[in-house]
């Protein structure tokens, strides 16, 4: 419930709540808004604060939205509606439909080739096919070629993140095998959870029903020839790039991003599709890795051993690639709501190929940002300071009243941002 509080009251103006689990997360959020002192760091333990201006910083399901949605003096680290962003199946849908009014987009080049594949059962699959109908008449073309000549896909749950169950594949026969793969320990969990739900009926504290479940995925063109370096061991490697969302609406990219490498080289694996150490870049993979080397999985962006002006090339097509998604997902309501006393961090991950063509992969909320690990933390701290210099001009800071020195700090903070859309003139980059 929203407190009501007068002019006159005797409390802090401003006030956050910050309410993580990752306490690598928690630690630095705690450190980059103690420097601004009218605002009240607190942690839920310490009860509710009263404030005329109160942000929650918190995990999704435990922010009150029903306290953001009612108030203008309630703040939110989240959007309530952002699933045509984060699902990758949505996405997917809401690019196609916005590429088909805008056939001039970069998303048309920036964004590879995707489908969406819905299956209840394996024996069904002839039937889910038919809506990737693409994908089949591939994978028969590739039958009887050699395997480094087959064009190839990649196979991702459209609602997990971080790496998990992402596979690749080029023959009808493969596909197969990994969905049997799929349902099956999808079985074994819902066996384990049937036995848990028996035990709860004969105490008759059930609530169970049993559902048919359709499972989601999308399947990409995997790009196949990505960019190598032989200055970082010819290893595959993916760009992470994060992004802030603020009020309705503008975007931001933070210029320090990162590239995140496979421990193995590439070349001599890619048509190995099973060797995930060489093909999957995710670090939470490839902590599992054996010799997993910190140091070698996760450097900066601008310290890749490339020409100056390709990185520049790489950035600029960033840049421009998600200015045309946000203005994509928010033109679709229905998926994407930009809440004015909301904002919102984001993870993207792209791939640069042979070519130094980047293409966006996908788009994460609450990003995993203890992979960066401990020896680029920086790199994290400073997102971290330029969201909270954000939120503080934005939402919790009278801007006509913000002292100099203090102004100093926030335009320090926030100076890595790059603005790259807004609502107000459409597309900023």
């Amino acid at each position: 419930m929203v407190p009501t509080i007068s002019e006159n009251d005797n409390v802090p103006v401003s006030a956050v709540i910050i309410d993580m689990d990752e306490p690598y997360v928690q630690k630095i959020l705690e450190s980059v808004f103690a420097k601004y002192s009218p605002i009240v760091v607190t942690a839920p333990q310490n009860g509710h604060p009263q404030a005329k201006r109160l942000m929650h910083w918190r995990e999704y399901e435990r922010i009150d939205w029903d306290a953001v949605h009612r108030s203008t003096s309630v703040f939110s680290n989240a959007y309530c509606f952002r699933k045509g962003l984060i699902r990758k199946a949505q996405m997917s849908f809401n690019l196609r439909l916005y590429t088909a009014k805008h056939p001039e987009s970069i998303l048309v080049r920036g964004v590879p080739e995707t489908w969406i594949l819905e299956l209840d059962d394996i024996d069904y699959l002839d039937e889910a096919l038919m809506e990737c109908y693409e994908v089949e008449n591939e994978m028969k073309d590739n039958e009887g070629v050699d395997p480094v000549e087959r064009t190839q896909f990649i196979l991702k749950p459209s609602l997990t993140g971080r790496g998990a169950g992402i596979h690749i594949f080029d023959t009808r026969a493969r596909l197969e095998s990994l969905l049997e793969k799929e349902f099956e320990s999808d079985n074994e969990e819902e066996e384990e959870e049937e036995e848990e739900e028996g035990e709860q009926r004969q105490n008759g504290t059930s609530s169970y029903e049993a559902v048919s479940q359709i499972r989601e995925w999308v399947v990409q063109r995997y790009i196949s020839k990505p960019l190598l370096l032989s200055a970082h061991g010819d290893r595959k490697f993916h760009i992470r790039v994060y992004a802030l969302a603020a009020g309705d609406l503008s975007v931001y990219v933070y210029r320090h991003m990162l590239a995140l490498f496979a421990p193995e080289p590439y070349a001599q694996s890619a048509s190995n599709l099973d060797n995930q150490a060489a093909h999957i870049t995710n670090t939470c993979v490839q902590e599992k890795h054996k010799g997993f080397d910190e140091s070698k999985a996760v450097e900066l962006f601008w310290n890749l051993k490339m020409p100056q002006q390709k990185l520049e090339s790489i950035f600029d097509q960033i840049c421009k690639i998600l200015s045309e998604t946000f203005a994509a997902v928010s033109s679709e309501s229905t998926s994407f709501q930009a809440w004015s006393n909301c904002m919102e961090q984001f993870g993207f991950d792209f791939l640069v190929d042979e070519n130094y063509s980047a293409f966006m992969l996908e788009a994460n909320a609450y990003p995993d940002f203890k992979q960066t690990g401990e020896r680029l933390k920086s790199a994290v701290e400073g997102f971290m300071a330029a969201s909270a210099a954000t939120a503080a001009e934005s939402f919790l800071l009278d801007k006509e009243t913000i002292p100099d020195g203090m102004r100093q700090t926030i335009e320090k903070d926030k100076m890595d941002l790059v603005q790259v859309f807004t609502h107000k003139i459409s597309r900023k980059w």
